[in-house]
């Protein structure tokens, strides 16, 4: 019975309601007096308990003295409970598609190895219209190459951070690290950070790590994005920077200062 109840508690029926339309299928045209005795629900609630079943067509007041009730037949009850909630997810589904506002699910694509990294970093350059941002090193380059100079000669606008000594007009406006700050780098993040930026909308960020399986992350988060690119610039504009001050005066900035060294290089003294 209790099982009985909860079903009927799940088509929107209350436990007295579902107690009161039990007890008249077994016994029908029955007065409020005895419905009360029968189904257990009080005599101080009974009445008002029947009323709502009236009201949502599951059970029938007959005109008689005093009144008596028989129940609607359980195939004709289901079947109403059915067309209401089947004319009320159509009204739900036609009206909340009015207001209803796409939400834009930004996911996290997990990649793993190198040839299907590499492949996803050519597509991201092959797919791009307006502007191609690398931050890339010797290792991979030129399995990029051909993807940058089709692009290139297509007019992509493309700025590149390489870790080459090898200067090369296939990857556009190219910046460099050169073998002395590239081994600062790799020794700073114990592996090669490399990054391909489409359009502003796509980014990939992969780690290249001697002896293990590279791993890369691609994504259309916007802030993901934004960050990826801020760093190439902030690693471009260093270079920069390096180059017309040259080593000697950078490593003088640092020497002596502990927290400069540690923020630059990740070595602690």
């Amino acid at each position: 019975m209790d099982d009985l109840i909860e079903r009927f508690e799940q088509i929107g029926f209350s436990k007295n309601e579902a107690k009161v339309y039990i007890t008249l299928l077994k016994e029908p045209a029955i007065n409020g007096y005895e419905i009360s005795k029968k189904s257990g629900v009080p005599r101080s609630m009974v009445y008002a308990v029947i009323a709502k079943l009236v009201a949502k067509e599951a059970i029938t007041e007959l005109r008689t003295e005093p009144p008596t009730y028989t129940p609607v037949p359980v195939k004709e009850l289901v079947m109403n409970r059915k067309r209401q909630a089947e004319e009320t997810f159509t009204f739900l589904e036609k009206e909340l598609q009015v207001i209803e506002k796409p939400v834009e699910v930004n996911a996290i694509k997990h990649i793993e190895g190198r040839t299907k990294i590499i492949h996803a970093m050519q597509k991201l350059m092959q797919a791009s219209n307006e502007e191609i941002w690398l931050s890339i090193w010797e290792a991979e380059m030129g399995e990029l190459r051909s993807s940058a100079e089709k692009q290139v000669k297509k007019g992509t606008t493309m700025y590149s951070l390489l870790f080459t000594d090898e200067e090369t007009s296939s990857f556009g406006n190219a910046f460099y690290h050169r073998p002395y700050t590239a081994s600062v780098e790799k020794n700073r993040m114990s592996q090669r950070l490399t990054i391909t930026i489409q359009d502003n909308k796509e980014v990939l960020i992969a780690g290249f790590i001697d002896g293990q399986i590279p791993q890369a992350i691609q994504t259309t988060e916007p802030m993901l994005v934004l960050l990826a690119k801020e760093y190439i610039r902030h690693d471009i504009m260093m270079k920069v920077v390096t180059e017309n001050w040259g080593n000697e005066k950078l490593n003088s900035l640092m020497q002596g200062n502990d927290l400069l060294t540690y923020i630059t290089q990740n070595v602690k003294r």
